[in-house]
This record gives structure tokens, sequence and C-alpha cells, in this order.
């Protein structure tokens, strides 16, 4: 945790403009996709935020602090993302409470961003994570049912 606490959104961000651009000299020069578990959510969201050129659809799934008082929380950067947005929230999540998930909504709505917030009812933040004791085999599925959907319908790939 000490590592993963040493990361900062600014490292992620510029992380995905290099992951990008790894993609662009193997030739993958289209539209692409994020997602982000837990703490990799708000990370999807702001990339998103970051690279509206080329990142189309970006999903968080027990994303925490979408909607914080953070200065780098992605609620603040609604307007900067252009991408379709898809948030699969738990049923009850601390790092996520109701309050947040309605400032991202407004967020959200307010920059005109197509977006779905879903919640998960009765499951726990990690519940998509296998080895995580949250671990929901019915949820797993129904949010990966949900993803690769998502990602068909907005960036016209299986």
């Amino acid at each position: 945790m000490a590592m993963v606490g040493g990361t900062t959104q600014e490292m992620t961000i510029r992380d995905s403009g290099a992951f990008l651009k790894a993609l662009a000299a193997e030739g993958v020069t289209g539209t692409v996709g994020t997602v982000g578990y837990c703490m990799g959510g708000a990370r999807a969201l702001n990339a998103a935020a970051s690279y509206p050129d080329r990142i189309k659809a970006a999903a968080s799934f027990h994303g925490g602090n979408l909607a914080s008082d953070a200065p780098d929380s992605p609620s603040r950067r609604a307007a900067d993302i252009k991408a379709r947005v898809y948030v699969g929230t738990a049923g009850v999540d601390r790092s996520f409470p109701p309050e947040q998930s309605a400032r991202l909504a407004e967020a959200l709505r307010s920059a005109e961003v197509d977006h779905v917030i879903e919640n998960y009812v009765g499951v726990a933040h990690g519940w998509c994570v296998p080895d995580h004791g949250a671990y929901d085999a019915a949820g797993a599925e129904r949010h990966w049912k949900r993803l690769t959907l998502f990602f068909a319908e907005t960036l016209g790939r299986n």
C-alpha cells in the first residue's frame, strides 16, 4: 500500500500519455477505451479528460473519490471529458458515498458528458476482483458484460 499511496493522478496521466504514444508507434492510432478499478477509476476518468482526442470510452468500477473535494477529483475535470463514461458503483462504498455519486452525476450532466452511473446493489467495494474478500461472482459477471458491451457500443469493436 505504501507504493500505491506514493502514486498520484498526475503520474497516471503522464503514464497514460506514454501508453498512447506506444500504441501509436505500433499503429494503433484510433480511439481507445480505458477502465479503472478502485483508485484506478478516478485515474481512468482523469486520463479521458487529459486525452479527449484518443480516449472515447472511460469506465470505472468501485472507483473511489470520483467527486471529492480534492483538486484532482475527476468531477472537477468533467468539462474536459469528451469520452462516454460508465461508472459502476458498489451498493455501499465509503470511498464513493451517495453524495459523491450525485456530485459526479451533476458535473457530468452539466458538462454534457454521455454517462451512466449504475449502482450494483448488494455488492461491496472490490466485488469485481477474484482475490478480494468482497468478490461477488454474479456481480463480477454482470460487470464484465456491462464493460464489454460499453466498449463495443462506444468504440464499435468487439
